[in-house]
């Protein structure tokens, strides 16, 4: 039985940072407060504090905010203790608002509790305004001799590049633009004083080969197979709309050694491309799309740059491909733009790249969805829709993004960094049929957040592998239609990774469908008020874990679609209900074995319906549901009945107006409850943050169609 107070796990790991008082260290068990490091983004701020001493690990750091000039503190989620420091985030902020923050440490060897603030603002919740200076740039009618006036146009985007600087808007009108664009050295913009690069409706950057486009210019070579003159590289082709596989030998083409009736082979000692449409068919009166480019926009070591409203397309001339490149650069907004058919859409990289905002893009691939997961792991296609693997502070929000292998990357596995992408936000995404992974944050993730997240169609729902230093936050997300797990914990996982609030249900007929099964030992993984479902065991588990790890307060489903009875398998022993697995002093003790019933799961609406055992029901966490709750007590799951759910349109969570349906607590409602009163966990416990980890207390899809999603997240706020 793996059990720890709630002072152990606390005390285990996380960071602050901000100036304040600290006592005399009168032995190793007293502890000191330091300074306070403050980094904001649009709607948190990442706190680390110094502290040291505390040997004993007794102490807790407690976090709280306010506006500056409000009367009172609003409690946070309290602070974790990791390599670096004392660690955490508040949460659910009003963008461009000044707070201060205040720490305390409370160890019971000091004298009394030992206090630091500071104060910050939150980011801006949009870009600077453009500027005065203004560039045209018109594909059928400029040219790059021209002076970039609205009368003589440049031809080409990188020639207004070359000429911009702090306060240039570059207008790009329609037109098929066949460029890399790199916007470097002083052509970069200033703070508060960006470049903007905003094209016009029809505005392309296409980086496929125009002389493969006509199909009729290949040339049969028997059995379905096609070829062409080609020199260079490319690891990308579609067929129209359609991409198709890459093979690495001619004869692997030939016999379809992928197990996909489609494909391509570049040999470049020959100077041909060959081609297979999956249907056998000839190319001719199809558009063949070939890329030759690697990058569409290219943002290197600069700052301030906006770029609006492109389309951006047929990019992979080799592995590097990505439609727009943010390369250590820091303050650059991408947004509203339509990128598709590469492997990457967008990436964050490097250290210099840090609080950039990547918001409301539509990234689209196709077919990797339907191939099988062995021909795309480490293959080509094995890239995220959105990665970022740079410095800290970068945002990602409201994208719409589709039928990648990953959606949103967030680290470097084999880089254990702190400087890696902390204090990340990843918030109000639609993911949608992704062969792998909807959300994959890996490394130290020191401060990385996801809230609100809206997934339906992947193989794994959030990848917890590994996370190494933490705290990672993963509140409100919906993980819909999930194949192998809603929560996938490899690789050895140390650090803190907090899970509150998830909504999961598996996808339909996967029989090996299930929420949680770890096979290698981790520590440190919190969940609280979550729906887990499955086909087969909801939590599987032969596996002692390496440190403290604390389910608690969960729904717990499975409909044994294979008809073999079976609930939870923990520490290798199986348990056939939730008062079982609860009596076992391990894990869930105040869980709930509750068949979810929805308003619209179909329609993306994860309300519990009014009269559902899970409403009502869950635990007060400080800093995440306390100030949202409708009703006695919080609900399981991403949406609060009459409240707060995974918002795609970009609204913060609030209280919402209207009565929450009555809870039932306990045995009661729709199913059972391992717990108690029905009247959710008391913030008391563990300073407010629902970690009971001792002290006697059992601690296939189709395309889903975006707008039918936002028209069923929106019934359900008004019906709230």
């Amino acid at each position: 039985m793996l059990r720890y107070s709630p002072r152990q796990i606390l005390a285990s790991s996380l960071f602050l940072l901000v100036a304040g008082s600290a006592g005399p260290a009168r032995a190793a068990d007293t502890s000191t407060l330091g300074s306070l490091t403050l980094r904001p983004t649009i709607h948190a701020v990442g706190v680390t504090a110094a502290v040291t001493g505390d040997d004993d690990g007794d102490a807790t750091v407690k976090l709280a905010f306010r506006k500056v000039g409000d009367a009172s503190f609003t409690p946070g989620h309290p602070l974790l203790r990791t390599s670096g420091g004392r660690r955490g985030s508040a949460l659910f902020l009003e963008p461009a608002t000044e707070y201060e923050v205040r720490v305390t440490l409370d160890d019971p060897d000091n004298g009394g509790p030992l206090e630091a603030t500071g104060t910050i603002r939150t980011r801006e919740d949009a870009p600077p305004p453009q500027g005065s200076k203004q560039l045209y740039v018109d594909a059928k009618n400029g040219s790059d001799g021209n002076d970039g006036s609205k009368a003589s146009p440049f031809k080409s985007i990188g020639a207004a590049a070359a000429a911009a600087g702090p306060g240039t808007v570059v207008h790009v009108a329609a037109g098929v633009y066949r460029e890399t664009v790199t916007v470097q050295g002083n052509h970069g913009g200033a703070a508060g004083n960006p470049v903007w690069f905003v094209a016009e409706p029809g505005a392309i950057i296409d980086g496929s080969d125009p002389a493969l486009e006509d199909g009729s210019v290949f040339q049969s070579e028997g059995n379905g197979i096609y070829s062409a003159p080609f020199s260079g590289a490319s690891q990308y082709v579609a067929v129209d709309d359609t991409r198709i596989y890459d093979y690495s030998s001619l004869a692997d083409l030939q016999s379809a050694a992928a197990g996909l009736a489609g494909g391509f082979y570049v040999d470049a000692a020959a100077g041909r491309i060959y081609l297979k449409l999956p249907d056998g068919g000839s190319p001719t009166g199809h558009v063949i799309h070939v890329a030759i480019r690697n990058v569409g926009i290219l943002l290197d070591t600069v700052t301030d740059v906006v770029v609006e409203g492109f389309e951006i397309r047929h990019l992979g001339a080799d592995a590097e491909g990505a439609g727009i490149d943010v390369r250590d650069t820091a303050r650059a907004w991408v947004r509203k733009n339509n990128i598709h058919h590469m492997n990457a859409g967008v990436r964050v990289r490097r250290p210099l790249a840090a609080e950039n905002v990547i918001e409301d893009n539509v990234v689209r691939d196709t077919s990797i969805w339907s191939w099988p997961w062995s021909s795309v792991k480490n293959h080509t296609p094995e890239a995220s829709a959105i990665s970022i693997t740079g410095g800290g502070a970068n945002v990602v929000r409201r994208n719409q993004l589709t039928g990648t292998f990953n959606g949103v990357y967030i680290g470097s596995f084999d880089d254990s960094s702190e400087s890696v992408a902390p204090d990340t936000d990843v918030y109000e995404n639609v993911l949608v049929e992704h062969g792998d992974d909807g959300l994959e944050p890996e490394g130290a993730c020191v401060n990385v957040r996801f809230w609100n997240n809206h997934m339906r169609g992947v193989l794994n729902g959030v990848s917890l592998a590994p996370i190494e230093v933490g705290p990672l936050f993963v509140v409100r997300n919906v993980i819909d239609g999930f194949k192998e797990h809603a929560l996938k914990v490899n690789n050895g996982s140390q650090g803190f990774m907090l899970v509150y609030h998830t909504t999961s249900r598996p996808a339909a007929g996967v029989a090996e469908a299930q929420a949680i099964a770890p096979t290698i030992p981790f520590a440190n993984l919190i969940t609280r008020n979550n729906i887990w479902t499955s086909h087969r065991y909801v939590i599987e588990s032969s596996i002692t874990p390496s440190g403290p790890v604390d389910l608690d307060w969960d729904d717990l489903f499975t409909d044994i679609l294979d008809g073999t009875p079976r609930f939870v398998k923990w520490l290798d022993v199986k348990y056939t209900s939730i008062a079982e697995l609860a009596a076992s002093g391990t894990i869930e003790s105040h869980g709930f074995q509750i068949e979810p019933k929805y308003e619209d799961a179909e329609g993306g609406d994860f309300t519990p319906v009014e009269g559902s055992g899970l409403v009502d029901v869950g635990v007060v966490i400080e800093g995440i549901n306390d100030r949202f709750v409708v009703g006695a007590a919080p609900d399981l799951g991403a949406f609060e009945r009459g409240g707060v759910g995974p918002l795609p349109d970009g609204g913060l969570p609030d209280g919402g107006s209207g009565a929450s349906s009555s809870g039932v607590g306990g045995g009661g409602g729709d199913g059972q409850g391992a717990g108690g009163n029905g009247g959710g966990g008391s913030a008391e416990d563990d300073g407010g943050c629902g970690c009971r980890l001792g002290d006697g207390a059992a601690p296939g899809l189709g395309l889903y169609a975006f707008g039918a999603l936002a028209w069923g997240l929106s019934r359900r706020r008004r019906r709230g």
